[in-house]
Order: C-alpha cells, then structure tokens, then sequence
C-alpha cells in the first residue's frame, strides 16, 4: 500500500519538472519570478482562481499570518505572499516537497515571507492562537483522523480566524471495493461526505460554518487534469520509470470515473474561530 510519506515523492508534479518547462518555455533559470512558478506549481484543483476562492471567502489582508496545511510544493503559500502581502508557514509531512518547496521559494526571493516545515497535520504543533487564517486544498482526504487535524487547525488560529479548505467528498454510491482503491493507491484511507466534514468542524468550535459543492466544476478540472499528467510522460517516465507513470494514469482514470459518475465530488469549506 502506498503511504503518504512516499505517494508525492514520485509526483508528475515536482520541482525539476516545473524549473524544466519554465526553461522550456524560455525563462532562463536565474530569471525565474514567483508569478512565472504559478503555470505550473499550483498542484491543486483550478490553479490561482480556487486559491482567490477561498482568500475571498476569508477576507484574508496583507499582513495577516496564514498557515497551509499540507503545503506540498509550496505554490500557494507563494501566491499568497506575492499576490496578496500575507507572511505564510506552509507544513507539509513529505520531506521531499518541503525541500523542493524551499529551494523554490529561495529561488524567487520569497523566503523572507514564506517559510516551510515537515509536520503531520493530525498532530499540529504551530503554538496556539498564532494564525488568522488557515487553509488547505485537497489534502484532507489523506488524513485518517480528519477531527486531529481540524482541532488543531482550531488551536492555531487566533480568536476570530478564518479556516478555508477544499477537499474530496464521498457520496452514498461510493463503494467498499472503490474505497479500498483509494486507500491503497491514493493514500486516502478515510473518504468522508459533505456533511460529515460540517459536523466535524462545528464539534471542534468552529461557528459560521459554510459548505459549496464543487463537484460538478470537478469533473470538468479533473478530466482536464488526466490529459495534463498523461502529457507529461516523457518526463515521468525518464524521472521515476515506465511503471510508476502507467500506475499514477491507470489509478488517475479510475479516480475521474468516480467523479464522472458521481460516487466522489468536490467541496469547499468555511468556517470561523469565535
């Protein structure tokens, strides 16, 4: 079975594949800006306009102190600093897309505004009240104990912080044997509907919760991001190997089913810290 620690080591997306196209597309490396990495490290649904989603949901403002929870490469934590003045910890528990993140974020200058540790989201320790905002996307589907993350989410953000995240939702018609699937391909053992996650953050103190379907938006990003990966077979295959790229396409088709036929969506959350 596939862990998380390791499912985003042999990532299509990762940082030499993104330095590659941005020198592919003529930007010599030593001239590589924070805006140019968004065309291609931004390794979450609907690039910078789902990121502008949630900073709008939040009333995030320069100066606020953000954290992201599962940072992965690091492109968020980025936009967010150059784009809207905000100083940002990204956490993220796979050591390899720390590293990556870093020496990304160095390369553009941005160190001074966006900083990066290795931690388990279940298990937060960021101090207490230190936060006014938090957000994540499409990272909670890979953490068993969802209520770990989301209490200690609630502990880091300041009296009045905003919590913005997007992530999987299972319906009714998901099945025991898609599940498993999941479990074992896409480290996400624990697959929860849009419900669930409204309850979970209302019993861990969060008030003004807000819930908006993504799914059928989804299913069009998805099938757009299939074709996307299955471009970039050259560079998996010479990168991790003819095996790991027919593997990652394979689960990824099996993935877009599910979402085609409506067994799994997409949604976004709000919600507030007293």
């Amino acid at each position: 079975m596939i862990t998380l620690k390791t499912f985003y080591d042999e990532h299509p997306i990762n940082e030499t594949e993104i330095i590659e196209k941005l020198e592919a597309d003529g930007i010599a490396r030593d001239a590589i800006k924070a805006e140019d990495l968004t065309r291609y490290d931004q390794d979450h649904y609907g690039g910078v306009s789902a990121t502008d989603a949630l900073v709008k949901a939040l009333a995030m403002e320069p100066g606020m102190h953000v954290l992201d929870i599962c940072s992965g490469m690091g492109g968020t934590s980025r936009y967010l600093a150059y784009r809207y003045g905000v100083t940002v910890l990204g956490v993220d528990i796979t050591e390899s897309r720390v590293e990556g993140a870093r020496r990304l974020t160095e390369m553009v200058g941005l160190d001074g505004k966006v900083i990066y540790e290795v931690a388990d989201a279940s298990r937060l320790d960021v101090g207490e009240a230190r936060f006014d905002r938090a957000i994540s996307q499409e990272a909670f589907l890979h953490i068993p104990d969802k209520e770990a993350a989301v209490s200690g989410c609630f502990r880091a953000l300041k009296p009045t912080g905003g919590f913005g995240f997007t992530d999987w939702i299972a319906t009714e018609t998901l099945s025991d044997d898609a599940r498993r699937f999941f479990a074992e391909t896409f480290a996400a053992p624990r697959l929860i509907g849009l419900s669930e996650y409204g309850e979970m953050l209302e019993a861990a103190g969060f008030v003004g919760v807000r819930a908006e379907n993504l799914s059928e938006d989804w299913r069009v990003i998805l099938t757009e991001r299939l074709e996307m990966f299955r471009s970039l077979e050259k560079e998996t295959v010479s990168r991790f190997g003819r095996e790991r790229f027919d593997t990652y396409i394979r689960n990824y088709e099996f993935f877009v089913a599910q979402i085609t036929a409506g067994s799994l969506g997409g949604a976004r959350f709000v919600a507030w810290k007293h």
